[in-house]
């Protein structure tokens, strides 16, 4: 099932975790199969220990395997890759991974923006916008922390609609008319904190990405957004 070359230049542990790696994003290794002890590697494939250990450390590290003291490797739950390159699209990624999207809001309230969002949004003092805090799930699973920060002039009373049963840029789309224009994104690492953790489901300081969004109709700002993401979940693509 998988390829070593002995003749190749590339380390053989190398090969090995390649190999499974391809496996498993091609789904001829699923999620929670187990993949062969360290010994039957080494007998299947005539490989050292030390050469598989390395190979599966790797793996591990990578996220494509999980290890159960005592019973073995097994293929871990797959990434989410999502294309960044045009606006999110959670929703539609969810779906087309087989994942039912849900977004759970913690909390909604219509205030008037602190210095640091008033500059990021452009807005005037004393200016208002919705915020809302939600998470987002896929099949039950917590993946992403939001803080959302809309520029109320342009969604005045969006307070009153349901926002969790169909997508928020539909909404903006179709019952204010907003047409998003362009948008610009940063995304750096961070550890996560205590309350971002026990949203996800993590513990304090495992690794997560941040994600700060500020989208544009023209030269209004309609939202500054801030993600926590799961850096053990997603892996973010572009185009270019």
């Amino acid at each position: 099932m998988f390829k070593i070359d002995k003749k190749s230049e590339i380390p053989l542990y190398q090969q090995l975790a390649h190999s499974i790696k391809k496996a498993v994003d091609e789904q001829k290794l699923k999620e929670n199969d187990k993949i062969p002890a360290e010994n039957e590697f080494c007998k299947i494939y005539d490989l050292s220990r030390t050469t598989v250990r390395q190979a599966l450390d790797i793996l591990e590290k990578d996220g494509y395997i999980y290890k159960l003291r005592g019973k073995g490797s097994y293929v871990s739950t797959p990434k989410i890759y999502q294309n960044r390159s045009s606006f999110s699209k959670f929703y539609d990624d969810m779906r087309s991974l087989g994942k039912v999207p849900v977004s759970k809001i913690i909390s909604l309230k219509i205030k008037v923006a602190d210095a640091y969002v008033r500059e990021k949004m452009q807005l005037e003092e004393n200016e208002m916008l919705c915020q809302i805090k939600w998470i987002r799930y896929g099949n039950n699973e917590p993946l992403i922390y939001e803080t959302i920060n809309l520029n109320y002039k342009l969604v005045d009373g969006i307070e009153m609609k349901e926002l969790t049963d169909k997508k928020l840029y539909d909404i903006l789309s179709e019952e204010y008319g907003i047409k998003m224009t362009h948008g610009k994104e940063l995304f750096y690492p961070c550890k996560l904190d205590i309350n971002e953790a026990k949203n996800l489901g993590l513990k304090e300081n495992d690794l997560g990405m941040k994600v700060e969004r500020v989208v544009f109709q023209g030269k209004d700002v309609v939202e500054y957004t801030t993600s926590t993401v799961r850096g053990d979940r997603f892996i973010y693509t572009t185009n270019f």
